[in-house]
């Protein structure tokens, strides 16, 4: 990380001298230091020096501020950005920035922390219309902030857990997400802006190996020119299997886990395009490529408006007592029965494994962990049933590509238990006994 290290106050020095043993010089630097705040004359013939003022630099070479840019004090320069700008952030736009700093451990220990950083941007908010260095980033791109104290106190501090209250603060800034647009970086130096994603509700399913796919494109150089695109072709790339080494590695990891209609854009190094060698006259060996890319063709399912506003995540009620005993309230414990089917028709869940109930939870702490049966819910009788579609990224940690059929019978609340259940319950462990006999 070459990000300079902030300028520490006089307190900070204090601390640090007192952990080296270094007591008694700390008490003279902090004397001297209030007696020139309380007589407020200015020393000439002993003028004190930036140390004896107690603002120090620690293991840093001064950076260069010349090809920064100013705005109201704070100094800012662009340290990477994409090709192709997704964005840039406007007046009203949702963003979440990582953010990169020196602060204090709960021990006191100085470390480089990182924080993502969620707000609106405008006036009144965290990162304003102008005044801050950060308007008018692109998605992916990467600043650094030189922050000064007054600016730090009145806007970072607060918003920035552990940050050092320095003279000058250095910030990396990266925006990962821009409304609904969000970026994502892969380990193996792969960079991709997800443009259009589709809404957890909408997806009825997400690609995985052995899929059968079309994809439509465009492809371009470094340098902006479009070596090759569908529209060109006047036809959509495909059918490819996901997963069989039939198309470039860039898309193989990209198209792991997406949605029918998505649409990204991707930056490919070299080893995950065409490496050293190139391929004809236009794409150069360790040529970086950028596609814009969306899925239109998953298996059988074709991407169009219907589908686009075809709503996956829904519920039906399949029986719901004539009487609405206890309902379910946010805080309420609560415990259900569950029976699930996947695409494959394999099922599993409490009742087909023949497990007890699952809970107590409650919808105000963390729910079932799956967050289709949460929203299904609210509003639920003790008894009732009912049938809920969990869409792949609705439904259970460690996930699942397709949709799941799950029919939810809520069998207690507070302690109070479904009587329907209850009567079946004493016939099962009775059936069970007499198997016993």
């Amino acid at each position: 990380n070459n990000r300079p290290r902030t300028h520490h106050t006089l307190q900070s020095l204090a601390d640090i001298m007192y952990g080296y043993g270094f007591k008694v010089l700390c008490l003279i630097f902090m004397a001297r230091g209030l007696i020139f705040i309380s007589t407020g004359e200015k020393i000439k013939e002993d003028e004190l020096t930036e140390d004896e003022e107690g603002i120090v630099e620690e293991d840093i070479v001064e950076e260069d501020l010349s090809d920064y840019l100013e705005e109201d004090g704070v100094l800012y320069k662009t340290l990477w950005k994409p090709k192709d700008c997704a964005g840039p952030t406007e007046d009203g736009d949702d963003v979440t920035m990582i953010m990169e700093y020196y602060g204090l451990k709960d021990d006191g220990t100085e470390v480089e922390m990182e924080h993502a950083l969620t707000t609106k941007i405008g006036r009144g908010q965290t990162i304003r219309s102008k005044g801050d260095g950060l308007f008018g980033m692109c998605l992916g791109e990467r600043r650094r902030l030189v922050v000064p104290q007054h600016v730090l106190r009145n806007q970072y501090k607060k918003v920035l857990p552990g940050i050092l209250d320095s003279v000058k603060t250095y910030l990396d800034v990266e925006v990962t997400k821009i409304n609904e647009m969000s970026w994502h970086k892969f380990e193996s130096g792969l960079r991709m802006a997800m443009l259009e994603p589709v809404e957890s509700e909408f997806c009825s399913r997400t690609v995985v190996h052995g899929d059968t796919l079309y994809v439509e494109y465009e492809g371009t150089l470094e340098n902006g020119k479009v070596f090759d695109s569908s529209a060109n072709r006047g036809t959509p790339f495909g059918p490819f299997v996901h997963g069989k080494r039939q198309i470039i590695d860039g898309y193989t990891e990209t198209l792991e886990g997406r949605c029918l209609g998505e649409r990204w854009r991707m930056t490919v190094p070299p080893h995950l395009a065409y490496g050293d060698d190139g391929v004809g006259d236009d794409i150069l060996g360790g040529a970086t490529l950028t596609f814009d890319v969306r899925l239109v063709q998953l298996n059988d399912n074709l991407w169009s408006d219907e589908v686009r506003d075809r709503k996956v995540l829904g519920w039906e009620e399949i029986y719901k007592p004539e009487v609405c005993e206890e309902m379910v309230g946010f805080d309420d414990e609560l415990y259900i029965h569950y029976d699930a089917t996947r695409e494959d028709k394999s099922k599993f869940g409490s009742l087909v494994d023949k497990n007890p109930p699952y809970g107590p939870f409650s919808l105000s702490d963390r729910g079932t962990f799956v967050p289709a049966l949460d929203h299904a819910l609210p509003g639920m009788c003790l008894g009732e049933r009912r049938m809920v579609v969990v869409p792949p990224r609705l439904g259970w940690m460690g996930g699942h590509h397709d949709s799941i059929m799950v029919e939810m019978m809520l069998v207690k609340i507070n302690g109070k238990e479904a009587e329907r259940f209850n009567t079946e319950n004493k016939r099962e462990r009775g059936e069970r006994g007499n198997k016993k006999l």
